[in-house]
């Protein structure tokens, strides 16, 4: 009997279950573990960020120019990257949640910690998922379907499928570990997840076929065509100097389509961060104890990693009908209103509020998971514009996240800023007055209504210098009944 669905595109999503398990927790509770839990001080919280935020930006275009261009295997084929990366991803994932002593309040060991953790982890990462996105692209690009837009559309279906299933995760983990308060207990579902996320993604690597003859009659992964058709680029590039080739496919690549995605996938990644980051404390804060039970309020932080994506897997139909660019583009005007809607009605109603919060971390994880889409897009139209035996899939990737992923840090350093600022870094500490209560209360409704506003009202303005809007054209019928 034959494997159900899509065989190719079920191993590809594992690697993004795998991912999944681990990120949703961490993206959820590592902002607050350091905040109220660990004790950082402010200073060196904003110094993790900044050496995260340099080192997020250059270890992306790094290991894409490897992944590009290096002879070493574990780095030319994307499913060794996968399945080699694996167990050191998991175990990066872990350094979060084992402090290195008993800290002190604003312990300088605390900081240390995070720098190393932040650092480590967006390493492995990288380089896991780059080989992964690479595939994404070059999969879909040498796929028989009749439309390589319609085979990026399955695979983002099963990714986001494979993001429903990982995605309880942090609901279990909410619930056995009654919110971080049995801490031993929630160590002990990191290390089972961890364990879980690296067998997953061992057996994704181990298994996508990236084009014919890729597993040879013993099913050990052998060197793939496009593998060889980046070793013939490789060959020629070695006669350049090391720093002219990144230069030159820097300049071939930074086109008007990709600094308009660029620019709008920076906001997005902002809003990505804010929502999944601060979401916990924003509503402990907003919503008293009283209003919703426990258990309740368990659900809904739990439910706020799985509702993206199924509305990814509802509405991605609308993709196919018309287009992603239209659907980014509307997807931004809804926030817009319902954000101003939000404001205009006040904090009081605190159950209009909660349901405010997912809907916002709803659409940002919308918008954000048919960011693989344009990109793609933008690998195509650039290997024919040059010719190119195979894509620099890996190189694009790079260099969008060199430019995007700064925001990762940016989010947390402003929003906590902000926060202390009012004086939430006292209200741990010591605890604040009714009134200082009330303003620190007004200031983050503020800033839960106004920062889904002004991202999106900049969104719309960067994402209309986009000019790649038809690839979904003539294949509208085909789309819709893969939909059903």
């Amino acid at each position: 009997m034959g494997f159900p669905g899509d065989k190719n595109a079920f191993f590809m999503a594992l690697t993004h279950f795998g991912t999944g398990l681990m990120s949703s927790i961490l993206s959820f509770y590592y902002v607050k573990l350091f905040l109220d839990v660990y004790r950082i001080s402010q200073w060196w919280f904003h110094f993790a960020q900044a050496v995260y935020l340099i080192w997020n930006a250059v270890n992306d275009p790094l290991f894409a120019y490897w992944q590009d261009n290096s002879n070493m295997v574990v780095f030319r084929s994307r499913r060794h990257s996968i399945m080699y990366g694996a167990p050191l991803f998991a175990l990066s994932f872990l350094f979060f949640w084992f402090p290195w002593r008993e800290y002190s309040d604003h312990d300088w060991l605390c900081g240390l910690h995070l720098t190393v953790a932040l650092c480590c982890y967006d390493s492995l990462f990288t380089f896991v998922l780059l080989a992964h996105c690479a595939l994404y692209t070059e999969i879909s690009s040498s796929s028989s379907s009749s439309s390589g837009m319609e085979y990026r559309l399955t695979l983002t279906r099963y990714s986001k499928a494979a993001s429903v299933v990982s995605s309880f995760s942090l609901t279990a983990v909410q619930f056995v570990s009654d919110g971080l308060e049995n801490y031993r207990v929630f160590q002990m579902s990191c290390v089972l997840i961890a364990v879980l996320a690296w067998l997953f993604m061992y057996i994704s690597g181990a298994n996508i076929k990236a084009d014919e003859g890729c597993n040879n009659s013993n099913g050990k992964i052998t060197v793939s065509a496009m593998d060889k058709k980046r070793d013939s680029q490789t060959d020629r590039s070695n006669e350049e100097s090391f720093f002219a080739l990144p230069y030159q496919q820097l300049r071939e690549v930074m086109t008007t389509d990709f600094v308009a995605f660029v620019a709008t996938n920076f906001l997005q990644t902002l809003h990505m961060t804010y929502t999944t980051s601060f979401m916990v404390i924003f509503a402990d804060q907003l919503i008293p104890e009283g209003d919703i039970s426990d258990v309740t309020r368990k659900l809904i932080y739990g439910s706020s990693s799985v509702l993206p994506t199924i509305v990814v897997l509802a509405f991605s139909f609308i993709v196919s009908r018309y287009g992603y660019h239209a659907v980014i583009k509307w997807t931004y005007v809804t926030n817009i209103v319902i954000a101003s809607m939000m404001l205009y009605i006040g904090q009081r109603h605190t159950w209009l509020l909660a349901v405010f919060l997912l809907v916002d971390i709803c659409i940002s994880g919308f918008v954000f998971s048919f960011f693989n889409l344009p990109l793609s897009d933008i690998i195509d139209k650039d290997k024919k514009r040059y010719n190119r035996k195979a894509p620099l899939s890996s190189t694009v990737f790079g260099y969008n996240a060199l430019l995007t992923k700064p925001a990762q840090s940016v989010a947390p350093m402003v929003v906590v800023a902000v926060l202390d600022g009012y004086g939430y870094g006292s209200l741990k500490a010591e605890g604040l007055g009714e009134e200082q209560q009330l303003i620190l209360s007004g200031a983050i409704f503020n800033v839960v209504c106004l920062f889904p506003v002004v991202l999106s009202l900049c969104s719309i303005y960067t994402w209309s210098k986009f000019t790649i809007r038809d690839s979904h054209v003539g294949n509208v019928k085909t789309a819709e009944c893969k939909a059903e």
